[in-house]
């Protein structure tokens, strides 16, 4: 049987959180998402904008933007309190710009207390661990609440690559299959900018990822999520 390409995580021990923040430091492969995300900021955000980031984990993202956008606000959102300890550790420079925020995307009404409305909404490597395509729909629908007019939504996570033979966990799925979540979610223009570390042949469980770019649909009904604690996880 082919090995599926993935891991478990134990984000809630703050031994393990602390060795995998270490170990996760970004390659120059990361690195070049975060720089694709920054540029996009740069171009659709104001100076002064908000950002919110879904499952800020380490703060590597986070210090990324930070580091190159002097101005912006920013809240950090994570299931995991050890995370959320480790991100404000190493964001400490921008304290007085950023907050954190524990929230499960699944079972907390999170979009309500975001620091909305935002200008964009951003995460990497985050939303595969929500397990299923209907999951990850409603934290899609979810950043379409907290964002305003036709705020941006900056999306980078591991997929299921065209032409696999691999298996992978239900959290990874086709580009196709994101751009359809997105739009049933309240977005337009959604695309993919690119593929980072593609490898069909041989996958590590950190290769094969995307940036998803789309906008709020202005005027535009939001589905779900509805109420609180709707989906919640299970």
């Amino acid at each position: 049987m082919t090995p599926a390409v993935g891991a478990d995580h134990e984000f809630h021990d703050p031994a393990y959180v602390a060795d995998w923040a270490e170990r996760f430091e970004p390659t120059p492969d990361r690195l070049a998402l975060f720089d694709l995300m920054l540029s996009e900021l740069r171009t659709r955000v104001p100076p002064a904008g908000r950002v919110v980031e879904l499952g800020i984990g380490p703060g590597y993202l986070a210090a990324h933007l930070l580091g190159a956008l002097p101005a912006v606000r920013y809240q950090g959102i994570d299931f995991s309190r050890p995370m959320l300890d480790v991100a404000a550790r190493r964001l400490g420079p921008h304290a007085d710009r950023v907050v954190f925020m524990r929230a499960d995307l699944l079972a907390d009404p999170w979009w309500r207390d975001a620091a909305g409305p935002a200008d964009a909404v951003v995460s990497t490597w985050a939303l595969h661990d929500l397990g299923a395509p209907a999951h990850v729909e409603h934290a899609y629908a979810g950043c379409a609440k907290v964002l305003g007019g036709r705020g941006l939504l900056l999306n980078g996570d591991f997929i299921k690559p065209d032409g696999t033979i691999h298996e992978y966990e239900p959290g990874r799925f086709t580009i196709a299959t994101h751009l359809d979540l997105l739009r049933r979610a309240g977005f337009e223009a959604a695309e993919c900018l690119r593929v980072f570390e593609k490898e069909l042949e041989a996958p590590t469980p950190a290769q094969n990822y995307a940036l998803f770019r789309a906008a709020r649909r202005a005027g535009a009904a939001v589905a779900g999520p509805e109420s609180d604690g709707e989906e919640g996880a299970s």
